[in-house]
């Protein structure tokens, strides 16, 4: 049986600890590189979590500023259309008055022409 065994295993163990210590130093500079590769990947993704950052702040400033001059703007025609309101309130009092006043002068004329008084 010694026999059988020795004619399958052609490799003698000093030849398989030879083998697999070779094995295990590529293993082992291959771990280095998968390392150094998951460092590189760990500072590029920290470093694009940062610039996203900075320009998700900018864009918080940005739309802050323009909501800002957006409600100044709308408060400057609020003002308008008030002071609009007004005016067009005077404008009809005026045109009131000066029916009124056309409506009498005619009604006055028309009474001394006929003369009723």
């Amino acid at each position: 049986m010694n026999a059988l065994m020795k004619k399958e295993d052609p490799m003698s163990a000093e030849d398989r600890l030879a083998s697999l210590e070779s094995d295990v130093k590529y293993l082992r500079s291959d771990m280095t590189d998968v390392k150094q590769r998951i460092q590189s990947l760990d500072n590029n993704l920290h470093s694009f979590k940062t610039e996203v950052a900075k320009e998700f702040g900018a864009a918080r400033t940005e739309a802050a500023c323009l909501r800002a001059d957006m409600n100044e703007k709308f408060g400057a025609v609020r003002v308008s259309i008030e002071s609009l309101k007004i005016s067009i309130e005077k404008s009809k009092l005026w045109m009131l008055l000066t029916g009124v006043g056309v409506i009498m002068s005619m009604v006055a004329t028309l009474a001394h022409a006929l003369k009723l008084f």
